[in-house]
C-alpha cells in the first residue's frame, strides 16, 4: 500500500501521496545513518545492522526465501511449523524487531518487505560478529527495487499536522482529533493528514468497518466468524467528521481479531481484519478545507501468536529527526518480524484455509467511489447503499497470490534508462543521484506498471517472494471512461495476482469495444538454491455494476457472455469465450493460467437478448444465488469447450454445441 522508498529526497515535484508514504523508510535510513556514524565498536555495529538498521542497502533475492516443502530449505531458514497451516512458505530466516526492543521471534517475518530488507548485501556482510571485517565499501553500491501490494507497516490510527520549513525539511506534530487546536492552519500548519481505521461495525457505525465475516469451505459449508477483540487492545481512537454525504474524515478505529471456529482444525482459529482509510487536506482561511480522500486499503489476514514479555503496545510518537533536528512523526514500538504486535503478543502469518473462500461485508463512507482493486481469487461483488454516507460492499473471494517481484542490484552497474513518463521515473530519482536505498512500489501506483517494465530485464524473470492474501484497495487513478459514466459508490473491482497492473480501472477501447487491462509480472516463481518454484500462472478477475456495463457500452441490456483476448508481449493472442455470471445488479468473469511477463487482457461483452432480459429484470432470486451461479444449474445443458485456429490464433469456444467462427477451424 502506497509508495515507501530508502534513501529518496523529497521534493516540491512529489505528490502529497508519494511524500507521506515514503517517509517511514527514509526516515529509518536517516537515522540508521546517523547512529551508525556515531558507533564505532563492531559489537555495536553488529547489534545495530541487526536491530534498527534492518533497511539500509544490501546477498541477493534469492538468499531471503525459504523453499517451499518438500524441497529441503537451506541452513538457518527452516520455519518452525505452528499447527496446521503454519507459516506461509518462502520466509526468511528470523530478525530482531527494528525497535531493538531485544524480541527475537522464533519464526521468519511475514511481512515480504522486512525479508527483502534483510536481504540486503550490505546487512549479510554485517551480520557476521564482532570479528568479522567492516563491510567491503563496494557492497554500499546496492540498490532495492520490489513491487508489493501488502500493508508496509501495522495498521495504526493517527493524524498528524505538517508544514514545509525549507530546505526539503518538514515539521510534523501528532494531533488528538481533526478540530485539535494546536494543528489548525492558523498555527501555520500546511497539510492534514488523517490515517484513519477499519473497525468493527458492532462498536463503531460512524466510519469504514467490518459487519461480518464468513468462511465458505470446499463443501460449500459456511462458518460465520465471531468478533473477539480489537488489536491492540487499548488502542486509542479518535472521532472522524464523516458527513450526510459521505464527505469527511475517517475515524480513527482499530483492527480487530476475528474468530472462525475449525477454519483448519487446529489451535488458531482467529483472523486479523484491518486497514485504513487515509485522507488529507489543505487550508481554506483559518479551518483546514474539504478532504480528499488519498487511500483505502482493507486486509484480512489468519494469524498465529507468540508472546514476550519484551514486546510492547505499538503506537506514533513526535521525535527529533537526528540530522536535521526538526520534530517529526514516528511508529514507537513495533516489531518488524511481526505482521502486528500488542502488549506481549507478536501476531504471525499463516497459510490461509485450502479451496476456502471468505465473504467480508463492509460499510464504506461514500466517498470512496469508482474502482477497487484486490488481491482476490475470483472475486464476486455487490454493493448497496446503506443511507446517503455508507455504502454496504460484500465481496466473496478466495485468497490471492501477491507475487513480490524484486531484486538488489549494484547501481553502478545500472545503465542510464528512459523511462516512459515522469509519474514511472520520479521515485528512482535517488538511485540516478547515487544515494543508493530501497525502493518497493505500490503496484497500482500511476507509473508503477510502466516502471516495472523498465526494470524488468534487470530485475529478472523470478520474484523475490509469494505470499497468498486477501487484499482490497482504491484505484489510485480514475480514467475518463469513469468520468464519462460517473456513479456514487463502488461501481467495479478488479483482482489478479500480478506484480505490477494499471493504475485505473480496466479502459473501454472504442475501437475493439474491449475493456483493456495490462498487467506485468515475473514468469517464474522465486529462485532458490538454484531451482525456480514454478512457473507463474496469472489471475485476472472483474466484477461489474450493471449500470457501468451499460453506460459504456451503450446498452440496454445486460450481455450473457464475453470474450477474453490475452496478448503475450511476445504478441501471440488467445481467446476464450466465457459465461458472464450475475450476483444482485453486478455481473462478473474470471480468467486464469495465463503466463507472464506483460499481458495485455481485453474483455469483450457479448450481448444475448434472451438472457439478457432476465438479467436485467433484477429477479429476487439473483442476491441470494450470488454464489450458486458460480457452476451451472442441473437444468443446464453439459457445456463443451472446443480449440479453434487461425494461423497463429488461437480460440476457444464453449456451450452445448460449440462451433468455430469463420475462417477457423477446429483443432
Amino acid at each position: 500500500m502506497g509508495l515507501h522508498q530508502i534513501g529518496g529526497r523529497e521534493d516540491a515535484g512529489r505528490t502529497h501521496e508519494e511524500r507521506v508514504t515514503a517517509t517511514f523508510f527514509l526516515r529509518r535510513t536517516q537515522l540508521c545513518q546517523y547512529s551508525c556514524m556515531k558507533i564505532r565498536s563492531a559489537l555495536a555495529s553488529v547489534a545495530l545492522s541487526l536491530g534498527l538498521c534492518a533497511a539500509l542497502p544490501m546477498v541477493p533475492a534469492s538468499a531471503a526465501v525459504c523453499p517451499p516443502p518438500p524441497t529441503p530449505p537451506p541452513a538457518g531458514c527452516t520455519p518452525p511449523t505452528p499447527g496446521p497451516g503454519g507459516p506461509m512458505p518462502g520466509a526468511g530466516a528470523p530478525m530482531p524487531g527494528m525497535n531493538g526492543s531485544g524480541f527475537i521471534s522464533k519464526f521468519p517475518k511475514s511481512r515480504s518487505i522486512d525479508r527483502f530488507s534483510d536481504a540486503s548485501p550490505t546487512i549479510m556482510n554485517q551480520s557476521k560478529g564482532p570479528e568479522s571485517p567492516p563491510p567491503d565499501p563496494t557492497q554500499i553500491d546496492y540498490v532495492g527495487l520490489g513491487w508489493d501490494s501488502s500493508l508496509r507497516l501495522q495498521a495504526i490510527p493517527y493524524i498528524k499536522a505538517e508544514k514545509n520549513v525549507g530546505g526539503g525539511v518538514r515539521e510534523e506534530t501528532l494531533c488528538a482529533n481533526p478540530s485539535d487546536s494546536i494543528c489548525q492552519p492558523t498555527n501555520g500548519w500546511s497539510t492534514l493528514y488523517v490515517s484513519g481505521g477499519i473497525g468493527n461495525c458492532a462498536t463503531a457505525t460512524n466510519g469504514a468497518c467490518v459487519e461480518s465475516i464468513t468462511m465458505i469451505k470446499a463443501d460449500k459449508s459456511e462458518v460465520v466468524a465471531k468478533s473477539i477483540q480489537k488489536f491492540p487492545q487499548q488502542q486509542k481512537e479518535f472521532s472522524g467528521t464523516i458527513n450526510s454525504l459521505g464527505a469527511g474524515f475517517a475515524p480513527g478505529l482499530a483492527s480487530w481479531l476475528w474468530r472462525i471456529e475449525g477454519d483448519g482444525g487446529g489451535a488458531e482459529n482467529d483472523y486479523l481484519a484491518g486497514g485504513v482509510v487515509i485522507s488529507t487536506a489543505r487550508p481554506a482561511g483559518t479551518s483546514w478545507g474539504t478532504p480528499e480522500l488519498v487511500q483505502f486499503f482493507f486486509e484480512l489476514t489468519p494469524i498465529f501468536r507468540e508472546n514476550s514479555s519484551l514486546i510492547k503496545q505499538p503506537g506514533m510518537k513526535v521525535q527529533k529527526n537526528p540530522i536535521n533536528g526538526a520534530s517529526e512523526v514516528a511508529p514507537e514500538n513495533g516489531e518488524s518480524g511481526c505482521l502486528a504486535n500488542d502488549t506481549g503478543v507478536c501476531l504471525h502469518r499463516r497459510a490461509f484455509p485450502p479451496d476456502a473462500r471468505f465473504k467480508v461485508v463492509l460499510q464504506i463512507p461514500r466517498n470512496i467511489t469508482g474502482w477497487l482493486n484486490g488481491r482476490l481469487n475470483a472475486p464476486v461483488v455487490t454493493s448497496n447503499p446503506i443511507n446517503g454516507a455508507f455504502d454496504r460492499i460484500t465481496i466473496e473471494a478466495g485468497a490471492s497470490e501477491n507475487i513480490f517481484a524484486g531484486k538488489w542490484l549494484k547501481r553502478s552497474e545500472i545503465p542510464a534508462l528512459k523511462f516512459p513518463s515522469d509519474q514511472s521515473e520520479r521515485p528512482y530519482e535517488q538511485i540516478f543521484s547515487g544515494k543508493g536505498g530501497m525502493m518497493v512500489e505500490d503496484p497500482g501506483r500511476d507509473g508503477a506498471l510502466d516502471a516495472y517494465n523498465v526494470w524488468a530485464p534487470y530485475i529478472g524473470d523470478y520474484a523475490f517472494a509469494i505470499n497468498q492474501t486477501w487484499t482490497v484497495s482504491n484505484a489510485l487513478v480514475s480514467n475518463p471512461e469513469e468520468r464519462r459514466c460517473p456513479s456514487r459508490g463502488v461501481v467495479g473491482v478488479v483482482a489478479t495476482n500480478a506484480s505490477a497492473y494499471a493504475a485505473t480501472a480496466p479502459v473501454y477501447n472504442k475501437e475493439s469495444g474491449t475493456l483493456d487491462y495490462k498487467v506485468a509480472a515475473p514468469h517464474y516463481g522465486p529462485y532458490v538454491d538454484g531451482k525456480n518454484e514454478k512457473v507463474n500462472s496469472g489471475t485476472y478477475g472483474l466484477s461489474i455494476a450493471s449500470s457501468q456495463i451499460k453506460c459504456l457500452y451503450g446498452m440496454e441490456k445486460l450481455p450473457s457472455s464475453a470474450s477474453i483476448s490475452i496478448t503475450s508481449s511476445d504478441g501471440k493472442e488467445n481467446v476464450s469465450t466465457v459465461e458472464l455470471k450475475s450476483a444482485g445488479d453486478w455481473v462478473y468473469l474470471e480468467a486464469k493460467n495465463f503466463t507472464f511477463s506483460s499481458p495485455t487482457l481485453k474483455i469483450k461483452l457479448n450481448q444475448s437478448a434472451a438472457q439478457s432480459s432476465s438479467a436485467a429484470s433484477g429477479s429476487p432470486d439473483s442476491s441470494a444465488s450470488a454464489t450458486k451461479n458460480a457452476a451451472p444449474t442441473k437444468a443446464a445443458a453439459p457445456r463443451i469447450t472446443i480449440s479453434c485456429v487461425k494461423g497463429k490464433l488461437t480460440k476457444k469456444v464453449s456451450g452445448a454445441a460449440p462451433k468455430c467462427p469463420a475462417g477457423f477451424k477446429k483443432r
